[in-house]
């Protein structure tokens, strides 16, 4: 789903897009898998057919007198993306075969490729967690923190981490030669691709009580639920009598599975979600053994949203909150419409927008998404724009760039002024304090690598004080 334009992009927001972007490229959605004969669904057009005769018209025009040669399926392509672009539906759009395959992919739980997770990083993608298990990239033995400089000959720099991502990542059996550093050592790899399971699901049990259980929901595809189901029985055994779910910076995803899901909260009966389509007609799914097979999530539970949780992760916010659940965190996106895919024989596919849902109570959310019960936001440093990494900043320098800088020193303990736009000696000797602890040469000014470094420092500090999380816990030890 796009998100409002004009607005800079904050360093949280940054991250978590970095994170997500090299295994997920079909942005929010919400997906009914199955749509029983859509075409039956085609009535007749308001237009006598010379609208298209003129569509016609056009391409034998362009195919015999156009003076160089044109690839017919690049018009037809070009034809079907203008149509679906010309409704003004963000969520509504034609997929060539490739991208329609990506797709796919996104919502199938697994992807055809090596299973590593890249960012970029001094211009050069870098492997930015551990390969999945059992995965090609893990076989191969590459590591957390390796760089990636060359994909099949071709070196990477400069490249965007989505045209790297595309070239990594192909059909199951191929293979590709990777040139890759780490720390002092180059070495070359060559990787046979394979089918790769994407995680939806990560779990564990609180630190600090036993008692907790966490599960964070990052997506839900196919496997989703299944996954859902695993964590639950997991964590029971682990010990776990209270639960916190997370639903923050989920995009969406699978209708089935999250009807199934939130299935298992509810009592029997209860609505999970409505549906209302072109002709105003309505219908409602309720709870109930059809999607939970009697298995229900009876301990004390809360949920955690935020503005990036979209369409499927509203669907059981909202459910939830209906049904006097504690939605935690900040108002959610506001995406309440379905979509469904529809193949063009020998084209692609078309995602179409084919009906609206709204909570159990009648509430169509969208651009207005689900409000939580206990309000809790991100701290305010996290919504710093990201610093621009081309610039050196000194002593003296003046810019938003430097109070953004001056804000997460205050932040980490390394100054203690109150943040202002001028790079001054205190702000120095946070740097070289800061530059001191992360082993970065101690120059006093912002470089590009003390930048980078600052921006995670940063970010792993909000994980240790993750202030949403914190009212979580508080609210879930009192039930």
């Amino acid at each position: 789903m796009k998100q409002k334009e004009s607005r800079k992009i904050s360093m949280f927001q940054y991250l978590i897009t970095i994170a997500l972007v090299a295994i997920l490229a079909s942005g929010a959605t919400l997906f009914m898998y199955e749509l029983k004969n859509p075409m039956s669904r085609i009535g007749k057009s308001d237009s006598d057919g010379a609208d298209l005769d003129n569509v016609e018209l056009l391409y034998e025009l362009i195919n015999s007198q156009y003076i160089e040669k044109v690839d017919q399926k690049k018009l037809v392509d070009g034809a079907l993306k203008g149509m679906t672009e010309a409704i003004g539906d963000p969520h509504s759009t034609f997929l060539v075969t490739d991208d329609a395959k990506e797709f796919d992919d996104s919502i199938s739980g697994s992807f055809e490729g090596i299973g590593a997770t890249m960012t970029i990083e001094n211009d050069y993608p870098k492997i930015a967690e551990e390969p999945i298990e059992g995965a090609p990239a893990d076989k191969a033995k590459l590591k957390k923190g390796d760089v990636i400089v060359k994909v099949n000959g071709k070196d990477q720099k400069g490249k965007s981490l989505q045209e790297v991502v595309s070239k990594v990542r192909g059909k199951k059996g191929t293979s590709v030669k990777l040139d890759v550093i780490r720390g002092d050592n180059k070495f070359t790899v060559d990787i046979v691709r394979d089918k790769v399971p994407l995680e939806s699901v990560t779990s564990k049990i609180d630190k600090t009580d036993p008692t907790v259980g966490y599960i964070n929901i990052k997506s839900f595809n196919e496997t989703t639920s299944d996954e859902f189901d695993d964590a639950i029985t997991k964590m029971r055994k682990e010990g776990a009598k209270k639960f916190i779910f997370d639903v923050r910076g989920n995009p969406g995803g699978v209708l089935q599975n999250v009807e199934k899901m939130t299935s298992r909260f509810l009592k029997d009966g209860e609505t999970i979600v409505k549906f209302e389509d072109k002709a105003k007609n309505s219908y409602e799914e309720v709870a109930g053994k059809k999607f939970d097979n009697g298995h229900k999530i009876t301990e004390p539970s809360v949920i955690l949203v935020d503005e990036n949780s979209a369409s499927a992760s509203e669907i059981m916010a909202g459910a939830l909150k209906a049904n006097g659940f504690d939605v935690i965190g900040t108002k959610t996106f506001g995406k309440g419409t379905v979509q469904t895919m529809v193949p063009i024989q020998g084209n692609g596919e078309v995602k179409l927008t084919i009906s609206k849902w709204l909570t159990p109570d009648g509430e169509w959310i969208h651009e207005k998404g689900v409000k939580p019960t206990i309000k809790v936001d991100y701290p305010k440093y996290l919504k710093n724009p990201v610093i621009d990494q081309s610039l050196n900043y000194k002593e003296g320098a003046i810019s938003s760039n430097v109070k953004t800088i001056n804000t997460y020193l205050k932040e980490l303990g390394y100054t203690n002024s109150e943040a202002n736009d001028t790079y001054t000696a205190e702000t120095v000797a946070g740097i070289k304090a800061f530059q001191k602890d992360n082993k970065l040469e101690e120059t006093g000014n912002a470089d590009k690598k003390t930048v980078q470094k600052l921006e995670q420092v940063t970010m792993d500090h909000w994980k240790d004080n993750d202030v949403q999380y914190n009212k979580a816990l508080e609210v879930i030890q009192k039930k």
